[in-house]
């Protein structure tokens, strides 16, 4: 056996033996279909949950933030008012309005893009005790720091104020709610991590650091940042080592068969189930090396195939069969 053909059946052991531990890692990972803890995807920042602030007659500001497994950013949710708070502000004729205004997310640049989240109308509950209006937030698309082409290592930054507050005349008036609870309910394959400061948040090595940005974030500021779960990764790597059992036969093969194209379709099946169809050309730091492993294959697939037509061709002069 020739040192290549050594060096071959070596990689091909050391492919099946990672094939192998990368499906009991996953498999140990799963539970009842969620990757990872059980509430690992699940996080919340502000008010807790479950204090004495969801009891009735307070002022209350609940925010839901959703992604999708491509990185896509949702937020809605909810506001309580109470009956104190929308009499003083005539709620009633002056719309309440929300802005999220957005933390610092680095050193010596200032944030100056606010997004707007539109409040449905306020409806009241004359019947009950307290009077309090209720209203839900219209689901919007959230801007997010990141970089969803560097999938799968790709993390998220997000970091805001809400803030709502009411239009009379030229004047903007804000409304201090001091029940303010962010929920935030990932895609399976993410994991929230909550930022405590501005330099956890920020997470750059600068000498513009000062000792103020070491100072926690206020109750009605949340920041968190949002990166893949290890057991997704290795899912990732499971499948692009699936990958390579066709180029290995097309390395073991002295003809080339139908490997170029199991390649071909293995790739585009795995490209669309983790990233999805391609869309205007948006290229992932994965495509390329896709790209790479077709290249290779059908490079390969076609080296091989003029060898055998040399020796086809040799062994018709010869008269000989080969």
């Amino acid at each position: 056996m020739s040192v290549g053909k050594k060096v071959l059946g070596l990689f091909a052991l050391l492919l099946m033996a990672a094939l192998w531990g990368s499906y009991f890692y996953v498999f140990k990972e799963n539970r009842n279909g969620q990757l990872g803890e059980t509430f690992s995807s699940y996080a919340w920042c502000g008010t807790p949950p479950a204090s004495d602030a969801t009891g009735s007659g307070k002022d209350r500001l609940s925010l839901h933030i959703t992604n999708n497994v491509h990185g896509q950013f949702m937020l809605s949710g909810a506001v309580i008012v109470s009956e104190r708070t929308f009499d003083r502000y005539d709620l009633g004729r002056n719309e309440l309005r929300l802005r999220m205004e957005p933390l610092q997310w680095s050193y010596g640049i200032a944030p100056i893009l606010v997004e707007q989240v539109k409040i449905k109308p306020l409806s009241r509950n004359l019947s009950s005790t307290n009077k309090s209006a209720y209203a839900e937030l219209e689901s919007r698309p959230i801007g997010v720091l990141g970089r969803s082409t560097d999938f799968p290592f790709d993390t998220y930054r997000y970091g805001y104020k809400p803030v709502l507050y009411i239009l009379k005349g030229n004047e903007r008036i804000d409304l201090k709610f001091r029940h303010i609870t962010t929920g935030m309910e990932m895609s399976n394959t993410f994991t929230p991590i909550q930022k405590y400061n501005r330099v956890e948040y920020i997470n750059e090595k600068n000498s513009l650091i000062r000792e103020e940005d070491y100072k926690p974030y206020g109750a009605n500021e949340c920041a968190f940042s949002v990166e893949r779960k290890g057991s997704f990764k290795v899912i990732v790597l499971l499948l692009l080592l699936v990958m390579c059992l066709p180029l290995l036969h097309v390395f073991y093969r002295d003809e080339p068969g139908i490997d170029f194209l199991a390649t071909l379709v293995s790739i585009g099946a795995i490209r669309v189930f983790l990233v999805g169809p391609l869309n205007d050309f948006q290229l992932y730091s994965i495509d390329f090396l896709f790209a790479a492993v077709i290249i290779l294959v059908g490079t390969v697939s076609l080296i091989k195939a003029m060898r055998a037509n040399s020796r086809r061709e040799l062994a018709a002069r010869s008269g000989s069969s080969w």
